[in-house]
């Protein structure tokens, strides 16, 4: 039995042998795009003043262009360095045709450049010739302009246009000795875009009366080839019609003039425009790539491709030369971070701008998977986006929230959605939808569905880089596979979340940050399960404090007061938070923009917003007590039962007038305009005597109980802004042109007045016996508090946009904040510094000084607390977004808010 068995299975494997052998083998196609090699670059994606290439790609060498003028040759199969060119004036553009490496080098405001030639092989120079390029760069509705490389190199020959406006100036150069050759004038009336094959130049026009056409000029005689006229599908294009031209190394050619797209072949002949893209199903079959772009954008021959547009990976788009359809493999890179800089056969270089690198891919050929619809994975394994979460899952913030399937191309099923979800049985977009008009939508989309997890891995670390750059993240959120930022946009902010689980990169946003905070972790722990069962979340490390989300950039300091924090934010939302967990107690919703900071007095919160509305709210509850339309200009103030603002009758007036009202009614008690324009008013000194300063130079003091002026005095000239600041009964008054004044508060007598050595920019600061006063310029100044006598000045130097002078005094030292980017601390009796700390290069925020704790933030979104003596950083926090308000320390906290939104508690004696 057992030889009959071993019998039986040998014959059937001798015949599956013999059936196999028989078969015709299965045909190997391209299946994906594999990194060969790497190098970094800080050329980018972007293109020099002239539209040059920065790189250039041929079978014996890859060029890259650096920061310094340098250029690197590459082995292009290896990537190994092969040679250097050194460094030499400004870069502008590389090229490599046959066997010579072309480089120009000039700055965009000078019309003469410098055209150098090297052999490739040796890197010997062989020729250096001066060429004119006009700067100017046309406008798109002149009667004729030229876009494009101004400097196209090929194997016959150089052309350069002189001109990108009307008349056209071509002239043509000999590639290996620099020559001229040929020079003409291109006729007028035409808008013109230009693309460099091997061995010529195609120019894509637009003339006035006529369809676009492409021809191709000889690049040594520059003259016609060959022409075609490209017929619209429907009306004719406008003149000012979007128009872009590329070609690969094999001299095809892709054309795009308004919403008509065109292939050609070499020879210029017109490729059939076959509808949709499609995987590689054939072998030899497929050109070099084209282009670079989206799937959903080249799937219909679509336009340029938006932000955000579905999905998330790059592709490599080729052309089948005999039916014109598109066939596309992905990239393990972002859609919009990259650009196609060249290709030799089996190979594709990529330059990616975050993080710079430029990337060789090798195309990977294997057996043919079949109409896959999404690259290498085919449609079938792609999850369904509504599927992803539940009903339930949306309940912690509402009960009834509905699941809307979205396709590619937008919520409005646009030409692109449609002829794209044809192909697709399950949506990659979802929508959730609130039950009532006032809830907010949760959208969901699937970016990416890898075939491998590391490559999903990959391509997640690149988006989140250029998401880091480019956006203000969530850090109190992040974690590995886990991104949360914000988006700001013309009409106001988004929240988003990035996730990456096994082989899925899944995007959730929505209009609401807290919401998005909310279900963020769900959707995770839902990818989790499916993909990666078993395995739990990365939580970040844990933290003590708070942050709380909002939905716009905090631009005022948040108020602590019976153990609540009321903060704004810039949407208009009025939040009281509990000052030691950060559990909500309430929000307000003003409708209009919160910029000014509010107040708390009286168990009242007023909040002025740009809508023209002042409100009074209950502290405890957010009940409403009073509104009035008010165009509030200043920070509110309040005292003794008064509120005190600046506003003005228009948005658009140079006079301002102080609004003095009751806080209990908001009723207008007395209103006091000063005589001259006031275009930047700073809150008033309020008490029993209201001080306010102006743009002309002078100090008012009024009545607080009638509004009557019971003084005033000119302490600069009539265009200077004053900066005030009261110390007991003495107002400090420093003008914007240096001087000085310490008046009495009741009467307005002078008790002194002096001068320091910059314009002033900020208020002076008093502290015990000096006053404290910085310039515009970075310099420190201590003057004696009693005879206003100049006790030092410890000047900084360096350039800072925006700079402005801040300081805080205590312990016997005044820490200041340096134009050089520092912030020093420095002794309050001599000047001397003790130490300094670098900063951001941006504003500062602070210094506040508690407890022994100096905290400052700066623009570049950091929060520092450091030891007040010694300068040692006890911590610094990343806030994920710029900071603009100063820190308010209270309770063991630290409270500060972020241009993304999140305001934030940091413990103030240890590190967060």
């Amino acid at each position: 039995m057992r030889g009959r068995h071993a019998a039986a299975v040998l014959l059937a494997a001798v015949l599956m042998a013999c059936s196999a052998a028989s078969a015709p083998p299965l045909p190997l196609v391209p299946v994906e795009w594999r990194t060969a090699w790497s190098v970094s670059t800080d050329a980018g994606t972007g293109e020099s003043p002239f539209d040059a290439p920065r790189s250039a790609v041929s079978g014996h060498a890859v060029a890259v262009a650096t920061r310094h003028g340098a250029v690197h040759l590459h082995d292009p199969r290896t990537g190994g360095l092969l040679r250097s060119i050194p460094a030499g004036p400004p870069l502008t553009g590389v090229w490599i045709a046959g066997d010579t490496l072309v480089v120009s080098r000039g700055t965009p405001d000078v019309v003469t450049h410098t055209l150098d030639a090297h052999d490739l092989t040796t890197g010997a120079a062989l020729w250096e010739r001066t060429i004119t390029i006009s700067p100017r760069r046309p406008g798109t509705d002149g009667p004729g302009n030229y876009r494009g490389s101004r400097i196209m190199v090929t194997e016959r020959g150089i052309v350069v246009f002189e001109r990108p406006a009307e008349p056209f100036h071509v002239q043509a150069l000999d590639l290996r000795t620099g020559a001229a050759t040929a020079r003409m004038t291109y006729p007028p009336g035409c808008h013109l875009r230009g693309a460099a094959t091997a061995r010529s130049v195609a120019l894509l026009s637009l003339c006035a009366g006529d369809d676009a056409r492409l021809a191709s000029l000889h690049p040594r005689t520059l003259r016609t080839e060959w022409t075609r006229a490209l017929p619209p599908s429907s009306s004719p294009p406008a003149q000012d019609s979007a128009m872009q031209v590329t070609a690969n190394a094999a001299g095809h050619l892709h054309a795009s003039v308004a919403d008509d797209h065109y292939f050609a072949g070499a020879d210029g002949r017109l490729l059939p425009t076959a509808p949709g893209a499609a995987p590689v199903t054939a072998p030899g079959r497929w050109v070099p790539p084209l282009f670079a772009a989206s799937y959903s954008a080249a799937a219909d021959h679509a336009r340029a491709v938006p932000d955000g547009q579905w999905p998330l990976a790059a592709y490599l788009f080729s052309v089948d030369p005999g039916i014109g359809r598109l066939a596309a493999l992905p990239l393990d890179l972002p859609y919009d971070r990259v650009s196609l800089a060249g290709s030799i056969p089996g190979m594709a270089f990529v330059l990616s701008d975050v993080p710079g690198r430029f990337t060789a891919y090798r195309l990977v050929h294997g057996l043919s998977r079949g109409p896959a619809r999404f690259g290498a994975v085919p449609a079938s394994a792609w999850p369904d986006a509504c599927a992803l979460l539940t009903g339930r899952d949306l309940s912690v913030l509402a009960d009834g929230y509905h699941p809307v399937p979205r396709t590619d191309g937008g919520a409005d099923g646009g030409a692109d959605g449609r002829a794209a979800g044809k192909a697709r049985t399950k949506p990659a977009k979802c929508d959730w939808i609130p039950p009532t008009d006032d809830g907010v939508v949760v959208s969901l989309s699937v970016e990416w569905l890898s075939p491998t997890y590391a490559g999903a891995r990959a391509l997640f670390t690149a988006e989140a880089a250029a998401v880091k750059e480019a956006n203000a993240i969530d850090p109190t959120t992040e974690s590995p596979g886990f991104l949360s930022y914000t988006v700001a946009e013309t009409n106001g902010f988004y929240g988003a979340t990035l996730v990456n689980v096994g082989p899925v990169i899944v995007r959730l946003t929505s209009l609401s940050r807290e919401a998005v905070r909310l279900i963020s972790p769900t959707l995770q722990r839902r990818l989790l399960a499916r993909y990666r069962p078993g395995v739990r979340a990365p939580v970040p490390a844990p933290a003590r404090g708070w942050s709380h989300p909002t939905d716009a950039v905090i631009h005022a300091e948040p108020v602590v007061a019976g153990g609540v924090v009321h903060a704004t934010s810039g949407d208009g939302t009025v939040y009281a938070l509990d000052a030691a967990t950060g559990t909500l107690r309430w929000r307000f919703r003003t409708g209009g923009s919160l910029l000014v900071d509010h107040v708390v007095a009286g168990g009242t919160v007023f909040a002025a917003n740009t809508s023209g509305r002042l409100v009074a709210l209950d502290a405890a509850t957010g009940r409403m007590r009073w509104s009035r339309r008010i165009d509030a200009m200043s920070d509110l103030v309040s005292a003794t039962g008064r509120l005190y603002v600046w506003t003005r009758k228009s948005p658009f007036s140079t006079k301002a007038e102080v609004l003095a009202l009751n806080a209990a009614s908001g009723t207008t008690l007395w209103s006091f305009r000063p005589e001259g324009d006031v275009l930047n008013p700073d809150p008033v000194l309020a008490g029993e005597v209201v001080h306010v300063g102006s743009d002309h130079g002078t100090v008012y003091a009024l009545d607080a109980a009638s509004g009557a002026m019971k003084w005033r005095f000119r302490a600069g000239g009539e265009h200077d802004h004053t900066y005030l600041a009261r110390a007991g009964g003495v107002v400090h008054a420093a003008s914007t042109d240096g001087r000085v004044h310490a008046l009495d508060g009741s009467s307005g007598q002078v008790r002194w007045k002096a001068r320091i050595g910059g314009p002033v920019g900020s208020r002076p600061v008093p502290a015990g016996a000096t006053v404290y006063l910085g310039d515009t310029n970075g310099a420190t100044y201590a003057l004696d508090a009693g005879s206003g006598t100049r006790l030092w000045t410890f000047p900084t130097r360096g350039d800072k946009p925006g700079y402005k002078w801040s300081a805080a005094a205590a312990s016997g030292l005044v820490h200041a904040s340096g134009v050089d980017s520092r912030l020093y601390a420095l002794d309050a009796a001599t000047g001397t510094p003790r130490w300094s700390f670098p900063l951001g290069k941006g504003p500062v925020s602070g210094p506040v000084v508690k407890n022994g704790t100096v905290h400052v933030g700066h623009d570049e979104g950091t929060m520092h607390a450091l030891d007040a003596a010694t300068g040692t950083a006890r911590w610094s926090v990343r806030t994920g977004g710029t900071i603009e308000p100063r820190p308010v320390v209270a309770g063991g906290f630290v409270y500060v808010g972020s241009a993304n939104g999140n305001l934030y508690a940091l413990p103030s004696a240890n590190r967060p």
